[in-house]
């Protein structure tokens, strides 16, 4: 069973770009017409991209990741970027408060998002 991506399947709608689901493939059970992801999937963002592509930020006190991407991206779909970016793999602890972390400038979010695209 190979899947399929939820913008390619017709009964499901279509996802913006910034949604983390467009990183699963999609299957169906062929019961009831019941829809599961595929949640294995990683995204990793190679450390030896260019660092004039990012800017940094010192987290306050208990800022929600979609707060958090909301402010730097004007969309709060971005969160999992933030932690993929900051290799941050348990977003459940919670974000490290006082941390140092890269973002990635709003102007180059689209060009990593079609390519990350691209790669799936």
């Amino acid at each position: 069973m190979d899947g399929n991506y939820q913008n390619n399947i017709f009964e499901l709608g279509d996802l913006e770009l910034t949604r983390y689901e467009n990183i699963f493939k999609i299957f169906n059970t062929g019961d009831k017409n019941f829809f599961y992801y595929n949640i294995v999937k990683k995204i990793v963002i190679p450390d030896s991209l260019d660092e004039r592509l990012f800017y940094h930020l010192i987290l306050p006190a208990g800022i929600p990741l979609t707060t958090l991407s909301y402010n730097a991206y004007g969309t709060m779909d971005l969160w999992w970027l933030i932690l993929v970016i900051n290799n941050i793999t348990n977003p459940i602890k919670g974000l490290p408060e006082g941390k140092k972390i890269r973002l990635l400038k709003p102007r180059y979010v689209e060009q990593i998002l079609d390519s990350i695209e691209i790669q799936l």
